[in-house]
């Protein structure tokens, strides 16, 4: 980490982790960039169907210093849809049980969306969902939509492409609409404490987030890269300066490290590499005074936007806030206990499920070889 930028605590609410093999790199990988405690958030998995286990494995081996975002049990959406809701709720509860810190939704990414069968987000088939986590106060980070770009053929990025995430032939949720669904649904449940990632990819309509800022006192947004968030806010420097200001409350410091290893190279493990360079993208921003250059053409799902880029250059106070103080003050300042058996419950669970899941996807090779791990280690604890 070059020793300009600014000593402060750092809480990273946004890192991913596909497999226990990889816990030493990631844990070097944040000891060698100076961040103090991280946040796993779960995505569901095709062969494994959850890593909440892997996560608590990695919170077991470091409680003092990792958050963990579970993952929904995605199930309920093929068995029971139209009451997903109650099976959600009731996961809710497990997911607490265990030890985990709040929850993580991808299923608000367009292709994920198109790929499972779920109901609009504000329909009735979600509602005991949204109060369980309002009345309990779980913090959620939530992925919806993705840049608006994805939409037109004429501006998608080239890697954007080749990932599948063309959004414009008709076949995926329109952006707005998803948009409109998850306003709804904070118009009802205005206690629900949300961290919309990727600056809910409106980095290029900052009046429009401010005002849902201004609508919704619990809502936040937190700065996991793609790049054009970067590119768009250094385009408008001063506004985006006022913003970061006015919001600063508001603003949750992530990187998405691990994304690389889940999504495209899961054999190189977490790259130490591209996970600095994540660190620097979004540090640069908030502390560089003035214009900069920054090669980011080597970073996972970054591709190549014309510079230069503008920082901040955000006072210290701000930066304490948006580099920790925001995310421990909705997730709390430690992470949450660790339950053994719970732990145990749920990973029997799981053995009895995966196979189902995969009888219903021929061709899908069973792994149960990490939840066998994950037991092994929270018996020795009991």
């Amino acid at each position: 980490m070059p020793p300009d930028f600014a000593n402060l605590p750092i809480v990273d609410a946004h890192v991913h982790f596909g497999h226990p093999a990889f816990q030493p790199g990631l844990m070097h990988i944040m000891d060698d960039n100076k961040v103090g405690k991280f946040n796993i958030v779960c995505t569901p998995h095709r062969t494994r169907l959850s890593l909440v286990p892997d996560a608590l494995l990695v919170k077991a081996q470091a409680p003092q210093r990792v958050y963990v975002f579970g993952g929904l049990d995605i199930t309920p959406l093929f068995i029971s849809n139209d009451s997903c809701g109650e099976q959600f709720a009731g996961f809710v509860d497990t997911l607490l049980a265990m030890g985990c810190d709040g929850v993580k939704m991808i299923e608000g990414k367009p292709d994920m969306r198109k790929m499972l069968p779920v109901p609009p987000f504000d329909s009735p088939a979600y509602e005991p969902y949204w109060a369980k986590l309002e009345e309990k106060g779980v913090p959620l980070v939530f992925h919806v939509n993705d840049p608006e770009e994805f939409w037109d053929a004429e501006k998608i990025p080239d890697w954007a492409r080749s990932q599948g995430w063309f959004y414009g032939d008709g076949t995926y949720i329109n952006n707005e609409t998803q948009y409109g669904e998850v306003l709804h649904v904070l118009e009802r449940h205005p206690g629900l404490k949300v961290i919309f990632a990727h600056f809910f990819f409106l980095s290029n309509q900052l009046p429009r987030l401010g005002d849902l800022f201004d609508r919704f006192p619990n809502m936040h947004v937190d700065l996991t890269p793609g790049i054009e968030m970067y590119y768009n806010l250094s385009r408008q420097p001063e506004a985006a300066r006022d913003f970061f200001l006015k919001y600063q409350d508001r603003i949750v410091f992530g990187t998405d490290i691990g994304a690389k290893a889940l999504l495209s190279t899961p054999e190189m493990g977490i790259e130490p590499g591209e996970s600095g360079l994540r660190i620097r993208v979004v540090r640069s921003f908030l502390e560089n005074q003035g214009e900069y250059s920054l090669d980011v053409g080597d970073g996972f799902l970054f591709g190549r936007f014309a510079g230069p880029y503008h920082g901040l250059e955000l006072p210290a106070d701000v930066l304490g806030k948006i580099y920790a103080g925001n995310f421990e003050r909705l997730a709390g300042s430690q992470p949450k206990v660790l339950n053994p058996g719970a732990i145990l419950a749920e990973c029997e669970r799981l053995k009895m499920l995966i196979p189902m899941m995969a009888a219903t996807q021929p061709g899908v090779e069973l792994d149960l070889s990490v939840i066998e791990q994950v037991t092994a280690h929270f018996q020795n604890l009991l």
